[in-house]
């Protein structure tokens, strides 16, 4: 995987997105390893739970540019907020 460099906010919310992965479905990431942090991604991308989607979401939002372009180039990771496009202005 590409070198990647998060600032502290984007490391906050992927820890809070594992711990909420290993305490409610039992899945363990370990976020030192490229493999892991990449499945955790692709878990709250495809989750319908609240508060990994929140923290991904806030996630996506602190995540640099370079690595937003990475993630959707190469593993079809894209914005969560893409999904509410469609609501139009509320």
């Amino acid at each position: 995987m590409k070198q990647i460099l998060l600032n502290q906010t984007c490391v906050f919310h992927l820890t809070r997105m594992a711990f909420r992965a290993q305490s409610k479905y039992k899945k363990r990431y370990h976020l030192t390893r490229d493999e892991d942090l990449l499945e955790l991604l692709l878990f709250a991308n495809d989750t319908r739970d609240i508060d990994l989607r929140r923290n991904f979401m806030l996630f996506y939002i602190n995540c640099p540019d370079d690595i937003k372009d990475y993630l959707e180039e190469n593993y079809s990771i894209h914005s969560p907020m893409d999904r509410y496009q469609s609501l139009g202005g509320l």
